[in-house]
């Protein structure tokens, strides 16, 4: 997975914050400002995911060097998926166009 290394917290489109790890299936969401406020604005978010990592059974640090094991599978999924945000209500998601409206009556 490709992991985000220069964009900081602060530059993050959404509001809501998913993360999963594509090993032990471990995912949660966070609040932006929440997150913002722990490990600050300006902290990349490839460094809060290793902070948020830290506790994960699969991190690199917790095992020997290994040829094929690459370490926890953390990832923020809504970066590397759809560019909508998850978090948009419905209502800002585009108008629709509903046939067969309301006939005036003539008068």
């Amino acid at each position: 997975m490709k992991r985000p290394k220069s964009v900081l917290i602060v530059d993050y489109p959404w509001v809501v914050v998913r993360v999963q790890c594509n090993l032990c299936r471990r995912n949660g969401q966070y609040r932006l400002a929440r997150l913002a406020e722990k490990f600050g604005a300006e902290t990349s978010l490839a460094h809060m995911l290793d902070l948020l990592a830290a506790d994960c059974p699969w991190t690199a640090d917790r095992f020997k060097a290994q040829k094929y094991r690459k370490g926890c599978g953390i990832h923020l999924p809504d970066i590397e998926r759809d560019p909508t945000p998850p978090d948009l209500p419905p209502a800002l998601g585009g108008l629709q166009i509903i046939e067969g409206g309301k006939k005036r009556a003539a008068g």
